[in-house]
């Protein structure tokens, strides 16, 4: 298809209708009809051909929200896709008709006025559109209109699916940038959900070892055992407190290097990414990482939350967050096209887009074992 600035109408008519899934402000799913839009000056149209479901898309849905974010109507769902441009608009001149594109959702505003913006912080914009949070649209739908600056061009040898799991390896990349894991340097993973686990394969890339991953669910931990067979795993056991956890778990460390636990050389992790959100396992976090260390929060929680303050305070241990992303997408598509990073294991379950009610029920299914969820489209 030639670009819609310079084709008739009638091509964009002659597209299969727009399917998109939006979630109700009611916290209901509803798959919506309607036509493909047209491209404007500096945007592109994708036909979308794999989207992630993300917990937020699945928290959205269940809440009508998320932290400060409120569906006050409905919102179109998703932020993890990529594509093929099928038209551009005017001025475009970084993508064409027929490239492979990943889908970066953040675009901040880039106005003189913003001083993160200027810093090169935009995933602190405070105007950022981020497709899928109210009120912009997401982009888990057939067509997408993005503003083409933000569209990553990808090699043909990369499949739909990898380009979609892009979006998570990215948090988990500028995770690992931030949080300076190092060769050699002993990691613990606290959460093994779809984040927990793209996380372990960049601490692996990065070097790290030993790596333990914790999480309360067997399944979870097997399914990370099976991608890092070298990984050591550790089941919480939510009777036990979190101090009682982080005690078992410096014993594994140190079991790991070829030590007794108790004789004085106990081995701590220098960083923990903590990849729940959920209070004790920040706690555990925090009891675990070794003096002068970094407990690294990735994973998204309660609005309000208590800390081992006392504990992370006389041993000078760093408490730090993350939010989203940027400046990743090169990096993370070279990893993922290099080889250095096999995202499509993370691949447990497919739908095609006109089940994509049918896949946001399954991914909130918790009592069915499941990592990465994946909704297609084909040409």
């Amino acid at each position: 298809m030639a670009p819609v600035a310079d084709a008739p109408l009638a091509n964009m008519t002659a597209l299969k209708e727009n399917l998109a899934l939006l979630a109700t402000s009611k916290k209901e799913l509803e798959l919506v009809r309607s036509q493909a839009e047209k491209p404007g000056p500096g945007q592109a149209l994708v036909h979308v051909r794999a989207t992630g479901i993300c917990g937020s898309d699945v928290h959205f849905w269940k809440h009508a929200g998320l932290g400060p974010w409120k569906i006050d109507s409905c919102v179109g769902l998703g932020h993890e896709s990529g594509g093929v441009v099928i038209a551009v608009g005017e001025g475009v001149d970084n993508v064409k008709v027929g490239d492979k594109v990943a889908i970066e959702p953040g675009v901040p505003c880039f106005k003189p006025t913003c001083n993160f913006c200027l810093k090169g912080k935009y995933n602190l914009c405070p105007t950022v559109d981020f497709y899928s949070v109210p009120p912009r649209d997401g982009t888990l739908r057939r067509y997408h209109v993005h503003p083409a600056g933000w569209l990553h061009k990808v090699p043909e040898s990369m499949s739909f699916e990898e380009i979609a799991l892009l979006e998570p390896l990215s948090v988990t990349l500028q995770a690992t940038l931030q949080a300076e894991i190092k060769l050699g340097q002993p990691v613990l993973i606290t959460g093994a959900g779809p984040i927990g686990v793209v996380q372990l394969l960049c601490a692996k890339a990065a070097g790290a070892t030993p790596i333990v991953i914790t999480d309360v669910v067997a399944d979870r931990l097997a399914f990370a055992k099976k991608l890092v067979p070298e990984v050591h795993t550790y089941q919480i056991d939510t009777a036990k407190t979190p101090l009682e956890c982080a005690q078992e778990i410096i014993a594994l460390f140190t079991t790991a290097c070829g030590f007794a636990p108790g004789t004085g050389s106990d081995v701590m992790p220098a960083v923990t990414m903590e990849c729940t959100g959920v209070q004790s396992s920040v706690h555990t976090a925090a009891f675990a990482t070794e003096p002068t260390g970094l407990v690294f929060v990735i994973g998204v929680g309660a609005n309000y939350q208590e800390i081992p303050f006392m504990h992370l305070s006389t041993n000078e241990i760093t408490l730090k967050f993350l939010f989203r992303y940027r400046d990743t997408w090169p990096r993370a598509i070279r990893l993922v096209a290099g080889g250095m990073i096999d995202v499509k294991q993370l691949v447990t379950h497919r739908f095609p887009l006109e089940k994509a009610r049918d896949a946001m029920f399954h991914a909130a299914d918790r009592s069915v074992p499941s990592c990465k969820t994946i909704i297609f489209d084909d040409a």
